[in-house]
Order: C-alpha cells, then structure tokens, then sequence
C-alpha cells in the first residue's frame, strides 16, 4: 500500500448529522497529495463508526473514559502515517476544495511546525456568535507568522501578549509529525492545542495562521456549558501564562454591568427575526455574568491550587 502524503486526524464520539458534510468536504479535497483519514472514536452509539467506515476511515475505537484532549490525539497521531497530520474536530467542516492545500502550503519553511485555520460561523449561529468569532484570532483575515522573540523580551511581555503569541487551535490545524515525535502533546483535560504550541515555540519553531484554509464551525450552547468552557479555558490559561483576564469578584461583576447591556442591546439591533431577536436580547445578560464569573473563578481556583471539578463534556 502507497504511504500516504497527510493523515486527517479526527477525535469522533456521536457525532451526528454534520459528519457527513465534514467527511464529504475532506473526500472532496482538490489535491494530488495521498490522504489518510485516522479516527479515534470514544464509545459512539449514533451511527458515527459506521459512517466513517463509510469513508473509508481507519477507526480505532476506545472507552469514553480512555478519551483526553492530549493524550488521545498522540495515539491518533501514533497510529496514523503521514508526514503532516490535520487535526480535525468532528464538527468542524472543510469550506472549500483547496483547504487541505492552504492548510499545508507554510510547511514550505522548514522552521514551521504547525499551522492552523480560519473558522467561519455557520449560516444559523446567532449574531452574538457570529461577532466574537470574527473579532477573535481565528476569525482574522490576516496571516501571522508566529514566533518568540527574544527570551527576555517574551518573558517581560503581559500574560495576555504572550497568550496571544502562542495560540494554536486544534479545530482545525495540521502539524509536522517530525516536530510532534520530538514533542508530544501532553496529558490535557482542555487546552491541549495552546500547551502545545506555547512548547513548539519555546523550542524554537514558528507556527502560522493561516486564513486562506478555512472552517465553518460555531456552536449554540446552552449558558450552563458555556460557563464550564468559560471556566476550565481561564485555569489553563493563569496556568500556562499567569493570565487573569477578570482579577477579582468586584471586577467580575462591574464587567458583567457593562458588557450586558450593550450585548443585549447589539443582539435587539442585529439579530434576525423577533423570536430570536428577544431571546438572544434575553440571554444575553445572562451570558455576560457567567462569562465574567467563570473567568475569575477559573483563575483564581488554579492559582489557589483548588481541584478542578467535574467537567464533562467540555
């Protein structure tokens, strides 16, 4: 059997209806490059296996309790064979025919050691969803070419400088397995693809984002989850960079004051339909408290050493 050329890793557990379109858009990939895809999949019962057999995916099947954000990835990637592996989630869906070829186009420069894409809102998400997508990192239309500076300078950048220097996100990303065999990811309860760069980067490499690969990928969660989320991203990111984005409970509550009603009010003005518009408008304040408490929550139980509670899920 011919070795294949790039290996699309992809993490699966009930997945539902939108994995079709994600296999389908990786199938449909314009490119001479031989392509493998690898899944890891964690106890599905809807069909998932069987689809991705379908496709014909090399699936390795493991216990839900077996799945980490880490260490999962490094089997996939230990079981798959190419020299640049596309770490893909589930419902993540390729935009176009030469995503495979932006995504790999920066391998190119030796000194890269991961890129990653640009992610679109899918057409339903909500004008709340669809704003911080595209006024975060990975929702820019600006290629960057990551790298340290300096190791004085980066250690006297801000925690938030340096954060933003080294994000990396495995929604969709590909890496130089060379780089990955030399380092892995580590064990991760979240925030794998951000450890993982901010090491790659410590050891010398650069990482690019790279916008002209592109996925469309957003979610509408319920306010519970995006609280958990909110939480367990502000402990890893004081533990990787000392970051406290919201210090303290006063701050945490001044900002929910502030940011909920200009939400609320952005939601009234922009969103489609009066269902939507009222209940976006509703929720909005109740999205922007949670927020700001889980953030200094997350913060300060990691910087006080307190165990993390159950989040799964997330």
């Amino acid at each position: 059997m011919t070795a294949p050329e790039v290996s699309v890793v992809l993490p699966t557990r009930n997945a539902g209806p939108l994995l079709r379109a994600v296999l389908t858009a990786v199938r449909s990939q314009q490119t001479a490059r031989r392509l493998e895809i690898v899944a890891f999949d964690s106890g599905s019962t809807d069909g998932t296996v069987k689809l991705l057999r379908e496709f014909d995916a090399r699936v390795t099947e493991i216990p839900p309790s077996g799945f980490n954000h880490g260490l999962t990835r490094n089997q996939a990637i230990a079981a798959s064979r190419a020299p640049f592996v596309v770490l893909l989630t589930q419902d993540a869906v390729p935009a176009d025919a030469r995503w495979v070829e932006a995504l790999l186009e920066p391998f190119a420069d030796d000194d890269v050691a991961g890129t990653y894409a640009r992610q679109l809102p899918r057409a339903d998400a909500d004008v709340l969803t669809r704003r911080h997508l595209e006024s975060w990192l990975t929702g820019s239309l600006e290629r960057r070419v990551q790298r340290l500076p300096e190791r004085t300078t980066y250690l006297r950048l801000h925690p938030l400088a340096r954060y933003h220097l080294c994000v990396f996100d495995d929604v969709c990303s590909a890496i130089r397995r060379s780089v990955w065999e030399r380092i892995p990811y580590d064990w991760a309860y979240f925030g794998e693809d951000l450890d993982w760069g901010k090491r790659v980067l410590e050891a010398g490499h650069s990482i690019v984002y790279t916008p002209a690969a592109a996925v469309v990928h957003s979610h509408d969660r319920s306010v519970w989850y995006e609280y958990k989320r909110t939480y367990v991203c502000h402990r890893r990111l004081y533990e990787l960079f000392g970051l406290r984005t919201v210090p303290t409970l006063r701050d945490a509550l001044r900002n929910s004051l502030v940011t909920a009603p200009r939400d609320a009010a952005y939601a009234w003005r922009h969103e489609r339909g009066f269902r939507r518009r009222a209940g976006l408008a509703l929720r909005a304040p109740i999205l922007a408290l949670l927020s700001s408490l889980a953030q200094w929550r997350g913060a300060a139980d990691e910087r006080l050493n307190r165990p993390l509670p159950a989040v799964r899920g997330v």
